[in-house]
């Protein structure tokens, strides 16, 4: 078995991660399979700083990725993206009305 990432071999007594994708099933080794979950997490945690290390790690891992991988990979981020994109503009909202406009007395 091969991770479909950074094509590391699987040797013996070492675990690797099934994913199930539309197009099939997608094999990782321990390291990039973490780093996929901490990327999930970063974004939940919507620590945009974190998200990009470690996506770097991973793009840097996966240079010579499967086909599959990549593919997976870019609705995994691009669904990860609009969690970290919604969040912002909650935020921004917030702010706005948190703020009063120009001529208005603020709320005692």
């Amino acid at each position: 078995m091969v991770c479909d990432c950074c094509l590391k071999r699987k040797r013996l007594f070492e675990s690797f991660a099934a994913v199930e994708t539309a197009e099939g099933t997608i094999n990782l080794c321990v390291v990039c399979n973490d780093l996929a979950y901490k990327i999930r997490d970063d974004a939940n945690e919507r620590n945009l700083e974190k998200f990009e290390t470690h996506l770097k790690e991973l793009d840097k891992r996966g240079k010579k990725a499967k086909p599959i991988f990549l593919n997976w990979k870019k609705q995994f981020v691009r669904d990860l993206e609009s969690v970290l994109k919604s969040e912002a503009d909650l935020a921004s909202e917030e702010g706005k009305a948190a703020e009063p406009e120009m001529g208005e007395k603020p709320a005692d």
